[in-house]
């Protein structure tokens, strides 16, 4: 019997959402286990939204040799800690290793998983699945989960909301008007990965045009990129540090549209179901990283990213809210 399973994902949001299918499948495949999620501190907000798939968290301090931060002397201490949980199960869903092998492989579960497929060598693996098994990361990290007893149920991500996300988000948007909302969010965590603001600024008149409510939302050091779109558009909300974590979750649920650079907040939409644009540049992997329903969530990709236009954004945000697909921007 698994009782107690360690599940290492130490990424960011759009990395943990696409880990969901994996994480609900060992809780369908071991429903009595206690299934602890080894992650960054930041997941703590995300952690309620991912019940009932994960029990707890384990706050992990960053590994100089992995991922550049924290120190050694913490993970010292990290290591120490988990060791002394006894785990029947260890997952890595990290990557494909061999440095998140050998930290997860330090956990001293009676059984570790993790891929295989880098450089280097790795430790001895009680389950292993080659890291080019499967091409997207979804279906990727679902297939180690089903080699350690999960049983999935579809590749499709998910994200628990509650009735607190979605008040707060209410009171941000305040008075209902009766239009439908898109969401714009401008900002990415790497510059390669943004679409210009104009082509947002853009968009945004459009939507308005053709009756939609707008509100663009942003991180506070994303605040001068959203006040440029919404002053692009006259009427658009700028939201831009004003929301956590579950309000953000809140905001996209309720949307009847988000357009998006391929971040956090485009992985919340295909958790949620929202129908989607995620403008995508060549520094990504679509294949690995977008959308897999693609009926639901478009994708359009530029090389350079400034290639994507913004009638094309709109011609196929029409397209998927089923209404006229010209708009002038």
């Amino acid at each position: 019997m698994v009782g107690k399973i360690a599940v290492f994902r130490g990424l960011y949001l759009g990395d943990l959402v696409a880990a969901t299918p994996a994480l609900r499948a060992l809780r369908r495949g071991h429903p009595e286990a206690e299934i602890s999620l080894v992650c960054l501190p930041w997941t703590a907000a995300l952690t309620p939204h991912l019940a009932p798939y994960v029990d707890r968290l384990i706050p992990y301090p960053g590994a100089p040799a992995l991922d550049g931060e924290g120190n050694e002397s913490a993970l010292k201490s990290f290591i120490e800690e988990v060791r002394a949980q006894g785990f029947d199960l260890a997952v890595n869903l990290h990557g494909r290793g061999p440095q998140s092998t050998h930290l997860v492989a330090s956990f001293g579960a009676r059984r570790v998983a993790g891929f295989v497929g880098g450089a280097g060598e790795y430790p001895t693996l009680d389950v292993s699945v080659d890291w080019d098994a499967r091409e997207h990361e979804a279906r990727k990290l679902l297939l180690l989960a089903e080699e350690v007893g999960g049983a999935p149920d579809g590749a499709r991500p998910s994200l628990n909301v509650r009735e607190e996300d979605h008040r707060r988000a209410g009171e941000l948007l305040g008075q209902e008007d009766g239009r439908p909302l898109a969401l714009l969010h401008p900002g990415a965590s790497v510059p390669e990965k943004c679409w210009p603001a104009e082509g947002f600024g853009r968009v945004a008149r459009g939507l308005i045009r053709r009756g939609y409510g707008v509100a663009v939302t942003g991180s506070q050091g994303e605040r001068r990129l959203s006040q440029q779109v919404c002053g692009l558009a006259p009427g658009a909300l700028d939201l831009s540090g004003k929301t956590d974590l579950p309000t953000l979750i809140g905001l996209v649920e309720r949307a009847d549209l988000l357009v998006s650079n391929d971040t956090g907040p485009a992985h919340l939409a295909y958790a949620l179901g929202t129908p989607s644009v995620t403008v995508f540049g060549p520094s990504t992997d679509v294949g690995r990283w977008g959308p897999l329903n693609r009926e639901r969530h478009a994708v359009l990709l530029g090389d350079p990213i400034s290639e994507v236009g913004a009638d094309a954004v709109l011609r196929t945000a029409g397209r998927l809210a089923g209404g006229p697909q010209s708009v002038g921007v």
